[in-house]
């Protein structure tokens, strides 16, 4: 009987998941489009790019990034601040490569063993997007954190 490896199968299967996954722009715009036809022109052509720029709405936002992993409230110089935080995974892709065994006879006592090695991991980027009185003033990126 000839075995078969799974892995051409799983490996696309699992690249069209985590793609499928990650809404984009366009994705959010479709879901939101009175909210995105309400955003003045220049605005439009950026959200569906995925682009911010100052004096952006929260909503303008949310269409273009998506939902922060943080709000944070805040007070500065008699203004309502607010700071979002969207953070994207430092990892990259990996190869393993891992071993076991079973020993005994009905004894239920096992082994094992593993090894991985990055293959193009990429340090941690924080986005933070400044919002004052409800508007953008400011974003940054902070890699490496």
């Amino acid at each position: 009987m000839m075995k078969r490896s799974l892995f051409p199968v799983l490996f696309p299967a699992c690249i069209a998941l985590l793609a499928a996954c990650s809404p984009t722009p366009s994705d959010r715009i479709a879901k939101n489009m009175p909210v995105y036809q309400q955003l003045p022109k220049e605005q439009q052509v950026k959200v569906a790019r995925g682009e911010l720029e100052k004096g952006m709405s929260p909503e303008a936002v949310l269409l273009a990034w998506g939902e922060p992993e943080q709000k944070m409230a805040g007070w500065s110089n008699g203004k309502n601040t607010e700071r979002w935080i969207y953070t994207r995974s430092g990892t990259g892709w990996s190869l393993g490569l891992g071993g076991g065994g079973f020993r005994g006879r009905d004894s239920g006592v096992g082994t094992g063993g593993g090894v991985t090695m990055p293959l193009g991991g990429r340090p941690p980027i924080s986005y933070n997007v400044l919002f004052e009185n409800g508007k953008v003033v400011s974003w940054e990126a902070v890699k490496g954190f």
